[in-house]
């Protein structure tokens, strides 16, 4: 990103690092506040608001907002991953609140069926499937 923008500020620096070492991972603005600040780094909560903003805008971070009321989740998926997100699917642990993407053969020949038999062109990347997730069903299973 040449000249001087959002990204060439040491804060707007850290937190793209943050960001590229975790990509695909789903964190909240109170999670990315909550890791500069235990690193002696602290951002404001308006600072992290306005990076993640215009991230959103380039096209650099997706912004999920599933339930009302829930806070917002960001993903970071980079300049070269911009048109992934349709061809996965998403699920929501009811349980511990986090978000899954699978990519799955079954769910996207139905995905295929819908277009070719019924004209239905479905956004898998704004379809989300609600359940309880691995850990938490296992969490279950053990009494926790």
């Amino acid at each position: 990103m040449a000249g001087k923008g959002p990204y060439h500020t040491r804060q707007g620096e850290e937190l793209m690092r943050y960001l590229e070492a975790n990509r695909g991972v789903h964190v909240t603005a109170a999670q990315i506040r909550a890791h500069f600040e235990a690193a002696g780094s602290p951002l404001g909560m308006a600072t992290v608001y306005r990076h993640m903003d215009r991230l959103v805008q380039d096209g650099l971070v997706r912004r999920y907002t599933l339930d009302v009321g829930d806070s917002a989740c960001y993903e970071y998926v980079g300049a070269d991953a911009r048109a992934e997100c349709s061809a996965h699917f998403h699920c929501k642990c009811e349980r511990c609140g986090a978000l899954i993407h699978m990519d799955c053969d079954e769910l996207q020949a139905i995905r295929e069926h819908l277009l070719d038999g019924h004209g239905f062109a479905w956004n898998a990347g704004k379809t989300v499937f609600y359940g309880v997730c691995a850990r938490c069903r296992n969490s279950i299973a053990n009494g926790d």
